[in-house]
């Protein structure tokens, strides 16, 4: 008995040194996670400027509330409590008291609130209610390219634009409260209260120019009102350098019929078959691989049979044959002679120069879900696309990607990849300037010279597409129009069986209407590219009525804003429309 009892005792003062040795620290741990309570602190997400220094999206403190459900005895009088102060309805009130009812010490009730409705909660005194700072991101602008900065989910993080795209650079680093407490989920005095203070992020400079995005927004907003469109886009680029001035994205919602600007980056995420702004491309390949110069003559049928099914004619319907020179071509904006143009290199040049103007690849911006365009690998053209690409049909662009094109030719051949970054500044203020655009050679300088002569035309010339709609008073502007019809779905059939994909199920077409061009045109500072979807097709049905016209603006603004000083040599004394 005596021997049983001593063993007894052995095993229970071994036990205890156990607890008190080997198995101390999982017990420790087991009592810490009993007392002590830890809340994140998020840190503050950094700004984004302006290329001027304006704040465009910012983090300001808010107040979050939540409740520890244990210590309300009355749940639904508390509710009914809040529901004053929140505007909650009865759907919100609902909702409040499922999350207390589904026990737990932690329950939101509401986040980021104005300090003047947190400062009425609290003065309610409701026992189990209680709140802590959090930031929540504003946007002192409003919705000024709300596209391409994006959003971010209430706990800071961001879901869509430059906020998802430059998120880890953004984002603070958490830090923590640690408060220990007793059995009925009270603070104790005098126990463990310890803070660690959260690191706030880095903040982002855009190239981005506010003035001038504002201003674009609203002169686009007004064009795709004044031509009952379903929506524009316009860019603005820094011809040199590559950084996006202005990006502006606007959109008729279809029910309530608003225009405003849109909350998707558009001009990055969708593409459009691009028209006869695309013509640039064989046009200067064609001068490039010494197949034409800008007074070589072109004899130009009005029509031309591609295939048994596809016959190709120009803007104004079957004409008589006609010779034009290289300069003709372009600014009548000829299928007929582009194609001529294209079959004088072949396809696999064409090609080529398609994609080193920058056509079938992302621009390098990193944005989320920018599109890289449709332009199909060569071995898939057939003998209808040998012929409609070189004018802007059978494949798909983005307005940036356009942008990027036409920017080749203002510097000169050089392709510069569009900017959008201009630096970050880390959390002790050193600012780390971003890299500059990356660039490579598409045409010579040559050539990009005698295509700009044959730019200018489309604006100048009587022939001219553009007949003045897009001339700058002061500034020699180089540009060109572009009209493009939509695939359509469900597609037109017609009587005899044949399938339309370019007329609807009525049999009617729809237009993208689009306008680039740079200026000074003999000394580019600026780039512009305006794309008008789906504008009425009774009035506006072709770039030159319904995107010219809002290039002249945009560019009016433009000079203005940046202050380039006009060069003279516009059409001058010419009337603009």
């Amino acid at each position: 008995m005596v021997t049983a009892a001593a063993v007894a005792f052995g095993l229970a003062l071994w036990h205890v040194g156990l607890l008190q040795t080997a198995n101390a620290d999982v017990y420790v741990a087991e009592g810490d996670t009993q007392r002590l309570r830890t809340v994140s602190l998020p840190g503050d997400r950094g700004t984004i400027f302006d290329r001027n220094g304006y704040e465009l999206a910012m983090s300001v403190p808010s107040t979050t509330l939540w409740a520890d459900p244990r210590l309300i005895e009355d749940r639904v009088g508390t509710i009914v409590a809040l529901a004053g102060p929140l505007r909650w309805d009865q759907a919100g009130a609902n909702a409040a008291l499922v999350r207390l009812n589904n026990g737990g010490e932690f329950a939101y009730l509401a986040r980021q609130l104005d300090a003047d409705v947190a400062a009425a909660v609290k003065a309610l005194g409701l026992p189990g209610v209680f709140s802590y700072l959090e930031p929540r991101r504003v946007r002192p602008a409003g919705s000024l390219a709300s596209g391409v900065l994006g959003g971010t989910d209430p706990d800071g993080t961001g879901t869509g634009g430059l906020e998802k795209q430059y998120d880890s650079v953004l984002a603070g680093v958490p830090g923590s409260l640690i408060r220990e407490r007793d059995r009925e989920g009270r603070s104790i005095p005098l126990g463990v209260d310890r803070v660690v203070p959260p690191q706030a992020g880095s903040d982002l400079v855009l190239t981005v120019d506010r003035q001038l995005q504002y201003a674009v927004e609203e002169l686009t907003a007004r064009r795709v009102e004044d031509t009952k469109a379903k929506g524009g886009m316009v860019v603005v680029l820094d011809t040199r350098s590559g950084d996006i001035l202005a990006l502006a994205n606007v959109r008729r919602d279809p029910k309530t019929q608003k225009v405003s600007v849109s909350s998707a980056n558009n001009a990055l995420v969708d593409t459009y078959e691009p028209g006869s702004v695309a013509k640039i491309i064989a046009g200067s390949g064609a001068i490039e691989e010494g197949t034409t110069t800008l007074e070589q003559v072109w004899q130009v049928p009005g029509s031309l049979q591609i295939t048994k099914e596809h016959i190709v004619y120009d803007a104004e319907g079957p004409r008589a044959s006609v010779a034009m020179d290289m300069e003709t071509i372009i600014a009548r904006s000829s299928n007929i002679g582009t194609v001529l143009l294209a079959r004088s290199i072949g396809s696999t040049r064409v090609d080529h120069y398609l994609r080193a103007f920058g056509f079938g690849a992302t621009t390098g911006l990193g944005f989320p879900d920018e599109s890289p365009g449709l332009l199909p690998p060569l071995s898939r053209w057939n003998d209808a696309q040998k012929a409609t690409i070189p004018y802007g049909q059978g494949f798909g662009v983005t307005l940036v990607q356009l942008a990027g094109a036409m920017n080749t030719l203002a510097n000169r051949g050089t392709y510069v990849a569009p900017r959008l970054v201009r630096a970050t500044i880390d959390p002790e203020g050193v600012q780390h300037p971003a890299a500059p655009s990356t660039t490579r050679p598409a045409v010579s300088p040559a050539t990009a010279v005698a295509m700009t002569e044959a730019l200018k035309g489309v604006i100048c010339r009587e022939d001219g597409t553009a007949k003045e709609r897009a001339a700058v008073a002061g500034y020699p502007v180089a540009g060109k129009t572009g009209t493009a019809y939509k695939p359509q779905t469900p597609a037109y059939k017609a009587p005899d069986g044949t399938i339309d994909g370019y007329r609807d199920k009525d049999g009617n077409h729809h237009y993208v209407t689009s306008f680039e061009g740079f200026l000074p045109a003999d000394d580019p500072r600026l780039t512009i590219v305006v794309t008008i979807d789906e504008p009425d097709p009774n009035r506006f049905q072709s770039g030159a009525v319904a995107a010219a016209p809002l290039f002249r603006l945009v560019a009016q603004e433009a000079v203005r804003i940046k202050q380039i000083a006009p060069t003279g040599g516009d059409c001058a004394g010419a009337k603009v429309r």
